[in-house]
């Protein structure tokens, strides 16, 4: 079970960006400075690397912790990007554009916060499991 679950959250970490950010509101906005610009097709190409290397490591290579915190890497980048927000004066949710909330919280933020605590889960308890011999 484990392993689907590292499964569903690399997806959600290397793919489902890339299906939602090649758009005009984010890597094709032509208000971004084409500097930021660059440095989203770099965060989108790196979060797709990431998930691809992790995807042969734990279904080819059996590499289950290995893959879950490379997982887990690509969504803390996400929980550190919000949480220093305040510092650059980041938004969750970019201006003028409508972002569905639940308990007050932007859905973008609700959901790759979960997948954050469902991958430290599943690693918690993989690093509980005692070692194979």
């Amino acid at each position: 079970m484990t392993k689907y679950l590292t499964t569903l959250c690399l997806l959600a970490g290397g793919i489902l960006p890339v299906l939602v950010d090649v758009n005009p509101s984010h890597l094709l906005n032509p208000d971004w400075d084409s500097h930021a610009r660059v440095h989203e097709a770099w965060r989108l190409s790196t979060n797709f690397l990431i998930f691809s290397l992790a995807i042969f490591l734990l279904w080819y290579k059996g590499m289950e912790k290995l893959a879950g915190l490379l997982s887990l890497c690509i969504h803390f980048g996400f929980v550190i990007g919000t949480l220093l927000m305040p510092l650059y004066g980041g938004e969750p949710v970019g201006e003028g554009m409508l972002e569905p909330k639940i308990v007050d919280i932007p859905l973008n933020m609700l959901f790759f916060y979960s997948m954050f605590l469902l991958q430290s889960c599943v690693l918690f308890f993989l690093f509980k499991q005692p070692a194979k011999k």
